[in-house]
């Protein structure tokens, strides 16, 4: 990238995207943020287009995408055609966890993610444009990530909390994709690829919410319960309207490991991200 380097970048208001603009402040990028709203806050290197995407693309000319929002909106951006050379899009490798889910929405949700991502494959062929896709895992960090946030809910709504198995989870913080984004922006053509992405450390679902509990500054008590038990409290909690951010599927989740094998990453990108440290 040259000094000059103009980035135009979707999603910026989210934990991604705000720790992306940080990290980009001294690296002589500039950057152009779309955003429905006003921000609630500036960087001087930053540009801000209040835009409806959901409406329309933004026309706005630049070298570089990065999109840290809805993949949809990406390959509307794309397919505008506006000079475009580089593209670096997240999407989430829950689409190899939730394809079969039981929850139809679910299932509806990670098909349009898949075709959407075939589709940008696509469109980014057929304008010789250079791909980087990324599939991280859960994302947390910023104190405003679903996941983690969440489970601090429970931790501090509940007198326990509970647990319906032992799966592994590999959380990836929202500065470590971030910085990944930087690099494969300096990185080039060399950065091009989908690349799946888990973060530093390992650990039990139970370990999990210990560690985030920890975090709030509470010792939390987990009820180890069968998931049969579980899902129908959960129902029963979500008709009365507690609970409304938890799903049956997710109690099944809690036994499943949703880690993948990032080593390409590792030893292409330079992937190396921290350990969990909600």
């Amino acid at each position: 990238m040259n000094e000059a380097a103009v980035v135009l970048v979707l999603g910026a208001s989210g934990p991604v995207g705000r720790c992306f603009l940080e990290r980009t402040r001294d690296q002589r990028i500039r950057a152009i943020a779309v955003s429905r709203r006003v921000p609630e806050q500036s960087w001087p290197h930053v540009t801000w287009l209040q835009h409806d995407l959901e409406r329309e693309p933004a026309d706005v000319r630049t070298g570089s995408l990065v999109s840290f929002g809805p993949l949809a909106h990406a390959l509307t951006q794309v397919e505008q055609g506006r000079g475009l050379g580089r593209v670096i899009a997240l999407s989430s490798a829950s689409t190899q966890f939730k394809r079969r889910s039981p929850d139809r929405a679910e299932r509806r949700q990670m098909a349009a993610m898949l075709e959407c991502e075939k589709a940008l494959k696509n469109a980014c062929r057929e304008r010789d444009i250079v791909l980087t896709l990324l599939k991280p895992t859960m994302i947390y960090g910023d104190g405003s990530d679903g996941n983690v946030s969440r489970i601090g809910g429970l931790v501090r709504r509940l007198p326990f909390v509970p647990v319906a198995g032992r799966g592994l989870r590999a959380p990836v913080h929202a500065d470590d994709l971030a910085r990944l984004t930087v690099e494969c922006l300096i990185a080039g053509a060399d950065s091009a690829g989908t690349w799946l992405l888990a973060g530093g450390e390992v650990l039990t679902y139970p370990e999990m919410v210990r560690r985030i509990a920890a975090a709030e500054g509470r010792s939390v008590r987990l009820l180890r319960l069968p998931s049969w038990l579980t899902k129908p409290a959960v129902r029963a909690a979500r008709l009365t309207g507690r609970l409304k951010d938890v799903s049956p599927a997710m109690i099944d989740r809690q036994a499943m490991d949703l880690v993948v094998d990032d080593t390409p990453a590792r030893e292409q990108l330079g992937w190396d991200p921290r350990p969990f440290r909600p």
